[in-house]
């Protein structure tokens, strides 16, 4: 596998970045010289310039730009569009063209170098110009044609600025497989800095920014060895693979540790995969190049039969960002060629934009319903079609988290099953442009939805990290409805989620924090998944895993298997947390010792922790102390006060440590607390306990409790050196 070097990533992002701040610029620049911002279009536009303009207007409201009483068309969210597409359009071109793969119309391979020849005799500004033409022409799913984004050109100026970014590139960044993954995570770091840096509640807008991050091949690789490659070689003893499963675990008996995958089908081509957060493609990429040379393998396939096959049957995806989308189509569409050696027309991929909302008013979209010959029918579609609206409403910020088969049909509502052909039938309605467009969102959320309806053999991916503090009410709401033990992050969600939508016997296999395997708050999610699905392994990766920047936190890999679950049922798990970086976690995860887990006996530990160790071994930090409610005090408002709020301070108050507000360097020391040496107002509380005598509580621990409320640690200067 061709990957990038660190200086070659560094290289990339340095021109990512750029790019996207001259695209923008540039994106800018041609709309207003367009006039699609203000309310009149400029004297000189012919009747075809005027329809453009608009349409592009149309299309700004359809984004969610709004249009003030003035005319002003605002054209925030068009821009940005527009400098995406318009960039990424010149970048797929330079992908194809260095991989060997830009074709002419004609079906001829054509180089840069060619593409300056064909500009200057077919009246294209430059071989950029022709050579976006020819992969638009290539990528029809992609780019659409009939998109008036797709119309629109950069001044000579923002074009040139662009071209010489991608004239500054080593031509082996193109060819790396890594490559794409890394350009969608450079064109958001700016963004995501800018974020992460407000403190801000993630909504819809911020949330691709906020939860993308490349997954490390070893990461990724590791859980296809261990899902698919351990059924593989399961179900084949004694045949060597025709694919090399670098990763996979075995027992000393020869056998996959992560066990045999009883509950999956036959064979390979009745797996069903889906991603539900693929980002640039990365999972569904390496799935497509185990699955094809196993169907080739078994079924005695070409390369283009197999190819086409896995791409129509075994591969699902969806992503929450309609550009993140676009790129992993483009990805999975380069890498089948790649494997095919040529370019050749591939079938509609199973993968979709989870996060797009209908735009415009409801009544709108309700017309998409058209004609019915039965009143009644009519009816059950056009209600059917108002719950659809609302539902896909929390698209953005939900994305693959949303279930419309939950549209129930009844005699007064159609389901969305019913409603699906309307969706796909307005993608093709070109008796009015508006309707178009409009249509092209309904047809992307009929195939969303149907992806989204299925159950999958497998679901794999890098779960979106986002705690429960950080999430917009949508999602805060939306997660304690649905998911209310898993509630806590928006990865254990996922983790949840994935599980609900696999066949019976079907896996989950993800990387999240590992802060499930042990906080106290997620102690009813561990037993109903211990109790309940069968636990394949659980890799401990720590910080450090990746080597993308960021905030550092403990991650792991975990594989659960929905039902099927026996008595004597155990589990691999493997440590590589004291692994300094990406790279030794890399080494290290195929060569550490593998520790079995009886599952069951996980439900023994204190609060049902998962542990990889026998924790019974050991000494107990509870048979040493006692915390019944951490570091909290019950009755603050009463029994606390500021520094600044007393004269003197007397032997009645002792220093109280508290948390603060935000990350600083020095804080939570303003406050005192009413102590009286345990006696006093704290002792003439209903119902107060204390342990012992004065502040002593059992165990050594200072404890009280105030009324009802929860007992506190407290500690200050006035406890001498034997308070424990």
């Amino acid at each position: 596998m061709a990957v990038l070097t660190q200086q070659q990533r560094n290289t990339l992002e340095s021109a990512i970045k750029q790019a996207r701040r001259v695209s923008e610029a540039g994106a800018w620049n041609a709309l207003m010289a367009f006039a699609v911002d203000n309310p009149e279009p400029f004297p000189h536009m012919n009747p075809e310039q005027r329809g453009l303009r608009n349409r592009l207007r149309s299309k700004a409201r359809l984004l969610g730009d709004e249009l003030p009483s003035s005319g002003y068309q605002k054209i925030d969210n068009l821009a940005y569009e527009l400098a995406y597409e318009y960039w990424h359009k010149i970048l797929f071109a330079k992908f194809l063209e260095a991989n060997g793969l830009l074709m002419h119309p004609d079906g001829v391979p054509v180089s840069m170098d060619e593409c300056e020849e064909l500009a200057k005799e077919e009246g294209y500004s430059d071989k950029w110009d022709i050579a976006a033409s020819f992969a638009s022409k290539m990528l029809p799913a992609i780019f659409r044609p009939e998109d008036p984004l797709m119309q629109i050109s950069f001044s000579p100026d923002d074009r040139i600025k662009l071209e010489e970014i991608l004239e500054g590139l080593d031509n082996y960044i193109f060819t790396a497989d890594d490559a794409l993954g890394w350009v969608y995570q450079f064109w958001q770091s700016e963004a995501k800095d800018a974020i992460n840096k407000s403190g801000d509640k993630i909504d819809g807008k911020k949330l691709p920014a906020v939860t993308q991050l490349f997954t490390e091949p070893y990461m990724v690789h590791f859980l296809i060895d261990n899902s698919i490659g351990a059924w593989w070689v399961s179900r084949n003893p004694g045949i060597k693979p025709p694919v090399k499963f670098e990763y996979l675990r075995f027992l000393e008996d020869g056998t996959p540790a992560a066990g045999k995958f009883e509950g999956w089908p036959g064979r390979t081509a009745e797996i069903t995969t889906m991603d539900p957060c693929m980002g640039s493609g990365h999972f569904v990429v390496s799935l497509f190049n185990v699955l094809v040379n196993l169907r080739v393998y078994e079924e005695g396939l070409t390369k283009e039969e197999a190819t086409d096959r896995v791409i129509a049957e075994n591969l699902h995806g969806l992503e929450i960002d309609p550009r993140c989308t676009q790129i992993a189509a483009f990805n999975l569409a380069l890498t089948a060629w790649k494997f095919c050696g040529r370019y050749k027309g591939l079938p509609e991929m199973n993968l979709a934009c989870s996060g797009i909302a209908p735009k415009g008013k409801k009544e709108d979209w309700i017309k998409l319903v058209g004609k019915v010959d039965r009143e009644d029918d009519k009816v059950r579609m056009e209600n059917g079609m108002a719950m659809l609206y609302d539902h896909f409403q929390m698209a953005p910020e939900l994305g693959s988290l949303l279930d419309p088969s939950t549209i129930k049909a009844d005699l007064h509502t159609a389901s969305f099953e019913q409603l699906q052909p309307v969706l796909k039938k307005a993608l093709v309605n070109d008796s009015d442009k508006d309707i178009v467009e409009r249509g092209v969102i309904a047809a992307g959320i009929a195939k969303a939805g149907q992806l989204l309806s299925q159950k999958y053999t497998l679901h794999i991916t890098n779960v979106p990290y986002l705690s429960r503090g950080k999430q917009d009410k949508i999602m805060y709401d939306y997660c304690q409805k649905h998911f209310n033990e898993a509630k806590g992050d928006m990865a254990t969600v996922f983790l949840e989620k994935m599980l609900k939508s696999n066949n019976a016997g079907g896996s989950s296999c993800c990387v999240m924090p590992q802060n499930m395997l042990m906080l106290q708050s997620y102690k009813k999610f561990r037993e109903k998944l211990l109790r309940n699905e069968v636990w394949n392994f659980v890799t401990r990766l720590g910080t450090k895993s990746f080597q993308t920047p960021m905030w550092d936190f403990n991650v792991m890999l975990l594989s659960l298997s929905k039902g099927g679950l026996i008595d004597n049922q155990v589990f691999f798990g493997l440590d590589i947390s004291d692994a300094p970086n990406a790279a030794t976690k890399d080494a290290s995860i195929k060569s550490a010792k593998i520790r079995l887990i009886i599952q069951k006996e996980q439900l023994r530990n204190p609060d049902s922790v998962v542990a990889l160790e026998n924790i019974f071994s050991k000494s107990l930090l509870n048979s040493y102390s006692y915390s019944h409610h951490g570091l909290t005090s019950g009755d603050l408002p009463r029994m606390s006060v500021y520094l600044w709020e007393l004269k003197e301070i007397d032997s009645n108050w002792i220093p109280f440590q508290t948390t603060t507000t935000k990350t600083q360097l020095y804080g939570g020391l303003e406050t005192l607390l009413r102590w009286q040496n345990g006696q006093g107002a704290i002792d003439e509380l209903p119902g107060a306990r204390k342990d012992g005598t004065a502040a002593w509580g059992r165990k050594g621990v200072i404890i009280s409790q105030m009324g009802e409320m929860p007992a506190c640690l407290y500690h200050g200067s006035s406890f001498d050196n034997n308070t424990a």
